[in-house]
C-alpha cells in the first residue's frame, strides 16, 4: 500500500507484488493508516478477504 495524493488530498492506492496499482481504499479512518505510513514509517498490506462482483472486500494490516 502507499499513499498518493489527488489536489490535496492522500489516497490510499494498492499494488500488486509488480508495483502496479490495483485500485484505491477508502473507509471510515483511512487518514489514521494514510499519517502512519506518512509520518511514522508504518508499511501495511491488503488482504483480500472476499470478492462479490466488482466490490473487493480487503483486511489492512502492518507488515
Amino acid at each position: 500500500m502507499a499513499v498518493q495524493m489527488a489536489g490535496n488530498a492522500p489516497i490510499l492506492v494498492v499494488q500488486d507484488a509488480m508495483g502496479s496499482i490495483a485500485g484505491s481504499l477508502t473507509f471510515v479512518g483511512y487518514l489514521e493508516i494514510v499519517d502512519c505510513i506518512q509520518n511514522r514509517g508504518v508499511a501495511y498490506r491488503a488482504v483480500v478477504v472476499a470478492i462479490a462482483g466488482g466490490v473487493v472486500e480487503v483486511r489492512v494490516e502492518p507488515v
